[in-house]
Order: structure tokens, then sequence, then C-alpha cells
């Protein structure tokens, strides 16, 4: 079974860095302009799933996301998006094509979402990404707002909730 290995941006050496913003990069879900910047700015907790051989399957983060950011996904989605109810978002999560169908967002999302303490996160995903929204919902996300169009591709995006506990 792969293994997760998540912490803070700087307890992760500048090629693993290179590497978590490849794969995000590789998602297509964001702007590659100055990303390594906000994933060292921005990033609160990295995650990286990788075999027992070391391969990288996949990445994602807990992100305190910006206001504009935030404000935006809120206009999209025609949802409230207060930075006191969800201060941080999920995000950056990409799992290698060839390592879907196994199940392994679960595993690599739920010590991030745990890096919340209990406070709300908003997460973002493609309206067909079926897997994506069966982990959301088992991390105890709720789908909520209305669908909107990626400035990043031709696809639709959907928001997802997980209030504070």
């Amino acid at each position: 079974m792969p293994e997760v290995c998540a912490g803070e941006p700087t307890q992760f050496q500048p090629v693993e860095i290179d590497d978590f913003v490849a794969l995000v990069q590789a998602g297509g879900e964001v702007e590659p302009e100055r990303l390594r910047n906000r994933v060292m700015t921005r990033g609160v907790s990295l995650g990286f799933l990788r075999e027992s051989t070391g391969c990288l399957l996949g990445v994602g983060g807990l992100k305190a996301p910006f206001v504009s950011h935030r404000k935006q996904v809120a206009t999209d989605s025609a949802t409230a998006l207060a930075e006191g109810d969800f201060p941080y978002e999920l995000g950056w999560v990409f799992v290698l094509p060839s390592a879907r169908g196994r199940k392994l967002s679960f595993p690599l999302c739920e010590p991030l979402v745990t890096q919340a303490a209990g406070k709300g996160i908003f997460a973002t995903s493609r309206i067909g990404n079926i897997g994506m929204h069966a982990t959301l919902k088992k991390l105890g996300f709720v789908r909520t707002g209305k669908a909107w169009r990626s400035k990043q591709n031709q696809e639709e995006l959907v928001l997802f909730l997980k209030k504070a506990v």
C-alpha cells in the first residue's frame, strides 16, 4: 500500500517541491505562474503519496487561499465563503493517471484535512471527477452551490464545503 508523507512546505527538499509543483501543473487546473511561490507561502500542509519504491503517485495540499481566489470561487459558485467560516482550501490534488482507480485520493487527503484542526475547509473539483467527489464526501464535505466553467480548461467545477466542528 502506498504511503503518505505530509507536512509544512519547509519540511521538504527543493527537489520534492519541484516534483509537487510539476504534478499540480499536470492536473491542468491551476495557473502555473508563481505556483512554486504559492505552494511555499500559502501551503499549510503538503501531502506526497508514494509507492514503497519511492515512486511519487500523487500530491495534494491544504492551503490558505488568497482573498481574491476565495471571492472568485464564492462568486462563481454563488456560495458564501467567509474566511472566518472556511479559512482553508483543500487543493492541488493530483494522482497520476496510471495510479487512478485505486482509491488513493482518500489516504492522500485525509492527513491534510486533519491539519485543519476542525476549522472549515472548501474544495473545488471537476464536475466529472466522481472519485474525488466520493473522497470529499467520505471526508465530511458536502457539495453546494452551482457549477461553473473553469478558467483553465473547458470543464465545469463544483464546490464542496466541510464546516468547522
